[in-house]
């Protein structure tokens, strides 16, 4: 089962990931799914398992958060999530949410939001 999807260096600590994020002047990716979710399955299936989404995710530090979780759900508020899986692209040198992609999309999709929220907001990404 991959519900929770994680990859070396990707983080559950959302307040360890912005210091590192910051000192390394590197943008934030969050990853929101939940246990119960089919589409979190299919996302981390065919999409954050393959190769080259995770070589442009190697530019980010990403953090993977159960919205079920006490930290998770935190967060989810405080980024205006509205259900899982559900991607945002933040800004820690700003403080704020850049982008959000919500629903199971194809690898192209996902890859094509993030580097479009990145060109759009002159992310270095």
């Amino acid at each position: 089962m991959l519900v929770g999807f994680s990859v070396a260096g990707w983080y559950s600590d959302p307040e360890m990931a912005l210091h590192a994020a910051q000192k390394e002047n590197k943008p934030v990716v969050f990853y929101f799914y939940s246990n119960h979710c089919p589409y979190c399955k299919q996302v981390e299936e065919f999409v954050l398992s393959q190769e080259d989404v995770q070589r442009v995710l190697e530019g980010f530090h990403v953090v993977s958060l159960n919205i079920a979780s006490d930290e998770g759900s935190r967060w989810s508020r405080k980024l205006g999530v509205p259900g899982v899986p559900a991607f945002i692209v933040y800004d820690p040198k700003q403080d704020r949410k850049v982008g959000m992609l919500f629903g199971s999309r194809p690898k192209k999709d996902v890859l094509g939001f993030i580097q479009g929220v990145c060109k759009s907001q002159s992310i270095r990404c």
